[in-house]
């Protein structure tokens, strides 16, 4: 009887360690798209797919090809901010990403994604203030090494889609 009374004690606590994890992980993807990050990465795989309309347009023989990369353009960008989660949860703590959440999802956070030369002056006050934060100074100090980190990342992804494309539209 003690021995099943573990198993369901470690067995909770396992379930409910995953299920924050599942929590922290959610915060951080919500946080990539209200910072913007989401729309970069829809718009460099918009942007590629110009580019590619160029040098393979679109014909009967590559349709399949140019109909995959259309609709496959959300499960791309989503995988990518799935890359990008253990990078954030890496440097930042839940409570961190929470806070970097609730600032992009307030109206100054909105504006400075949405264009920052429109920031009211109590905007502009409210980001001041966030950035004079330790979180704020934090997010500063690992802007270098997080910005590697993504690159690399990002290098791959693009890399990737790329090579998937002209593997499904060269005929």
């Amino acid at each position: 009887m003690k021995k099943i009374k573990i198993i369901l004690t470690i067995s909770l606590l396992t379930l409910l360690g995953a299920c924050a994890q599942d929590d922290y992980s959610e915060n951080v993807a919500q946080y990539l798209e209200s910072n913007g990050t989401k729309e970069q990465y829809e718009y460099a795989y918009d942007e590629l797919l110009k580019m590619l309309k160029t040098q393979y347009p679109k014909t009967e023989e590559n349709k399949k090809g140019w109909d995959f990369l259309e609709e496959n353009k959300e499960k791309s960008v989503s995988d990518m901010l799935t890359v990008l989660v253990p990078i954030y949860t890496s440097h930042f703590t839940k409570d961190e990403v929470k806070t970097m959440l609730n600032f992009y999802q307030s109206a100054a956070g909105k504006q400075l994604v949405l264009d920052r030369s429109k920031m009211t002056e109590s905007q502009k006050s409210a980001f001041t203030t966030y950035n004079s934060t330790e979180l704020g100074k934090k997010i500063a100090e690992k802007q270098g090494v997080l910005s590697t980190e993504i690159s690399t990342a990002s290098e791959g992804w693009s890399r990737d889609l790329y090579e998937t494309a002209v593997s499904l539209l060269k005929q």
